[in-house]
């Protein structure tokens, strides 16, 4: 101990041999840094992919109810049950110009 508990003391000098070394310390920064970038240029991309996986998984291919009765009531309705009782096929056909044949 370098002084009696309680008693005032002079503060100690600098000790060199335990000060901070400053290229250390930037080695230490600049390895820190890179590492942490690296695992990030590694982990970005996984996210991304389990990230479209996953709104893969619950947007398109979640089964939608409301979705296939309307198609069902619009390709009945197209189909014929509608208030003129024709087929859209038909009525597309009626659209269509007449095309005459080589002479």
């Amino acid at each position: 101990m370098d002084h009696l508990p309680g008693a005032t003391h002079e503060a100690l000098p600098l000790d060199p041999e335990n000060d901070i070394d400053g290229v250390k310390a930037v080695w230490w920064c600049v390895g820190t840094s890179v590492l942490l970038f690296g695992c990030l240029w590694i982990l970005v991309p996984i996210f991304v992919q389990v990230q479209d996986v996953e709104i893969n998984r619950k947007v398109n291919e979640s089964p939608t109810i409301e979705l296939n009765d309307i198609t069902d009531a619009e390709n009945k309705f197209l189909s014929g049950a509608n208030p003129t009782k024709k087929n859209i096929d038909d009525v597309v056909d009626a659209l269509r110009p007449k095309v005459e044949g080589p002479k």
